[in-house]
């Protein structure tokens, strides 16, 4: 029997409306339009919020909120398991990084270290519910509450993830979200703030009526990408070519190949915040998400039922961590992550049997030679860092290729 040729690790959530709109929004979207003020009474009344606040990208809402929240040399207790630009947003905004670990098992910060980390000289706790898994925010919340200290949720992973039936994002001071290219909800760019304090979105909203700068080069290089992307892993496409190029360069390191699929290629840190972040949300943006606000959940529940499937399969495993396991879209599995200590040698067994999986680059901050100034031993988060693998669960990926991936992962651990 012929093996069963893979679809790609991930597909971006793209339709020719994402194309008009982001070709709309290059050309100058109109910034003054009743479609931003429809997405932001959208977005108020989703997560039952006072204030919806656009931003350019996730990043910068990250950086408003702090440069407007904390108060110069505060610390900020975050992961040291994310984007390398998080912990740049901190430190222009004016806070000082105080990495604690992560639990293994669900890659976000742990409740139990930032129980025991927070104190008067806290500015402020910055939670990530990564990958679509919701962090303990109720009992990070009251740690936080004991303190009269701030709790901001970066949601860029987690549009749609709830905690204790309510939205991830409304359990702090404010929520940050993402519409960027790689996310569930695409807007090629951008994000959103969400918050019940006036003060706040005030002074937010006044610097925001600053950004006066273009979105039209940053909105070219993603829809260049993107319609590279949607071409390369079209199914067809990529069953014939593109899967062969990955695998040849994966199973012989050719690196100028692989590193095309990787992020976090530049670790630097940045002395100043960027002008070329400094532009505002557009109406075509507007109009996108508001088009795709209707299928978040229904997506959500598509992406559960393959994380449960994942689940069922790999948890006799004792050589690999998985996450846990939620059925209440707590967890809106963005991938599967599961970790293994040789992560190389069982991407390239899956390779070699027609399977296309990918490694998770993100860095632990909190080793970076550019944070040197903030290092903490966070050990959990070095072990993700080094053994982290994404299985896909993206909408259109079929139930067959990851029952494949189960038996695959299966035969390699000696389990088939």
């Amino acid at each position: 029997m012929l093996p069963l040729l893979p679809q790609a690790r991930f597909r971006i959530y793209t339709t020719f409306y994402s194309y008009t709109q982001g070709i709309r929004a290059l050309i100058g979207g109109s910034v003054h339009s009743q479609d931003l003020a429809n997405l932001q009474e959208a977005l108020k009344k989703r997560f039952s919020t006072r204030y919806a606040i656009l931003v350019p990208q996730c990043r910068v809402g990250i950086y408003l909120t702090f440069k407007h929240l904390i108060k110069p040399g505060q610390k900020v207790l975050m992961s040291p398991y994310t984007i390398v630009d998080i912990s740049n947003m901190v430190l222009l905004a004016g806070g000082l990084p105080d990495y604690v670990d992560v639990e293994l098992g669900t890659c976000n910060i742990s409740a139990d270290e930032v129980e025991e980390r927070i104190g008067p000289d806290t500015g402020a706790v910055l939670i990530t519910h990564l990958h679509g898994l919701a962090a303990e925010a109720d009992r990070i919340r009251a740690a936080c509450d004991r303190y009269n200290v701030p709790l901001i949720e970066d949601c860029a992973q987690a549009f749609g993830t709830v905690w204790r039936d309510k939205p991830v994002g409304t359990f702090g001071k404010a929520g940050i979200f993402s519409f960027g290219m790689y996310k569930n909800v695409n807007a090629w760019t951008g994000g959103a703030i969400i918050t019940d304090d006036a003060e706040l979105a005030q002074k937010i909203n006044k610097e925001l009526a600053q950004f006066t700068g273009s979105p039209r080069s940053m909105l070219r290089k993603k829809l260049q990408a993107g319609i590279l992307s949607d071409i390369l892993t079209h199914p067809i496409i990529f069953k014939l070519f593109t899967f062969w190029i990955f695998r040849f360069a994966f199973l012989n390191d050719i690196e100028f190949i692989n590193k095309k699929v990787r992020i976090e290629l530049d670790a630097s840190r940045r002395l100043e915040f960027p002008d070329y972040y400094r532009f505002p949300f557009t109406a075509p943006q507007a109009r996108l998400v508001l088009r795709q606000l209707d299928r978040v959940d229904s997506f959500s529940t598509n992406r559960m039922k393959k994380g449960l499937l994942y689940h069922e399969g790999l948890n006799d495993i004792k050589e690999i961590i998985i996450p846990p396991a939620r059925s209440d879209l707590s967890h809106t599995y963005t991938y599967f992550p599961i970790q293994y200590h040789d992560r190389n040698t069982l991407i390239k067994f899956l390779m070699k049997h027609c399977r296309d999986l990918a490694a998770q680059h993100y860095k632990n901050n909190a080793d970076l030679e550019e944070f040197k100034d903030f290092f903490q031993d966070c050990p959990a988060a070095r072990s993700v860092a080094s053994q982290l693998i994404f299985l896909p669960t993206y909408p259109t990926y079929s139930v067959r290729q990851v029952e494949r991936n189960i038996r695959l992962i299966r035969r390699f651990f000696g389990k088939d």
